[in-house]
């Protein structure tokens, strides 16, 4: 009688017994957080602004309109003058290439700036460093081949 007084009583188990309910935390229509800090920021509508990704995305598309601008000058120049025109050509081709250069550079720049913005979005700024890094490349490489090509005269 002893033994069965110092033992504590144990509820009997039941493991086809559902456990209680406990409700879970409800997740808002504003996003997940990053780091302690909500993805929309930007008030109760949810929105924010990053300037610097917008004016980067801007430049981008500047630097692409100049590169196609100066495409089609340089094919008119090639098909409607002569070859003594080529310094005209080559003038127009660096201006053109210089100015595009410049705007990529800056849209590149403007993004990463607008990409280390916390709590704004993101997603015009790495699109500007997407058209930044592209145009950067491609007038690069462009750069490479008209100067390796001048001096095998190809």
């Amino acid at each position: 009688m002893l033994s069965r007084m110092s033992d504590p009583q144990q509820p009997a188990h039941n493991p086809h017994q559902v456990p209680p309910y406990v409700p879970q935390p409800q997740q808002t229509t504003e996003g997940y957080a990053l780091n302690g800090q909500p993805s929309h920021p930007g008030g109760p509508s949810g929105r924010s602004t990053n300037p610097a990704g917008r004016a980067g995305l801007i430049l981008g598309i500047i630097a692409i309109a100049i590169t196609i601008v100066n495409n089609i000058v340089l094919q008119v120049l090639i098909r409607t003058s002569e070859y003594s025109a080529y310094s005209v050509y080559g003038l127009v081709s660096g201006v053109g290439a210089l100015l595009a250069f410049a705007a990529a550079l800056a849209a590149l720049t403007l993004g990463i700036v607008g990409v280390r913005r916390i709590g704004a979005p993101h997603a015009v700024a790495g699109i500007a460093i997407g058209i930044g890094i592209a145009e950067i490349v491609g007038i690069g490489f462009s750069f490479l081949v008209n100067t390796i090509g001048s001096f095998l005269h190809f």
